[in-house]
């Protein structure tokens, strides 16, 4: 493969000398990812062996396009954040209803074991120790 073609807006910028660090940079980029190359490429307004090429450095992206491409990540990462933080409320939530279930049944006779073996297993796999004894006992 030759050199490849320095784009007018490298040499209008006096970034020409920085090309390669630019798309090294932006090759990571495209490597690290939260979405795939089609994804990326539809929203960028692009094919997806465009993108492969991209990341691959066969060719390189505009500085629209990198600039497009960037946004579109962004935003979906701004959407990944807002999903998880209403994941750990609803974990939040989850746990409180483990832990008032726990205190509510503790000691009961007359508790579904089905129930209890559900809310065990939700415990272990959600990493979770039953407090609601130590509570219960003065210990938390």
């Amino acid at each position: 493969m030759g050199e490849a073609r320095v784009p007018a807006w490298f040499a209008a910028t006096g970034l020409h000398g920085e090309n390669e660090r630019v798309y090294e940079a932006f090759q990571n980029f495209l490597h690290n990812l939260p979405l795939s190359y089609t994804d990326l490429a539809g929203a960028v307004g692009v094919s997806q062996p465009a993108v492969s090429r991209w990341a691959g450095d066969v060719t390189h992206p505009s500085l629209d396009e990198m600039v497009t491409a960037v946004n579109v990540v962004r935003t979906r990462l701004e959407e990944i954040n807002r999903q998880t933080e209403r994941f750990a409320e609803i974990l939040r939530l989850i746990e409180e209803a483990m832990r008032l279930y726990d205190l509510e049944t503790l000691g009961r006779s007359d508790v579904d074991p089905q129930q209890q073996r559900v809310t065990a297993r939700l415990r272990t796999e959600l990493g979770l120790g039953s407090t609601a004894e130590a509570e219960i006992r003065g210990g938390g």
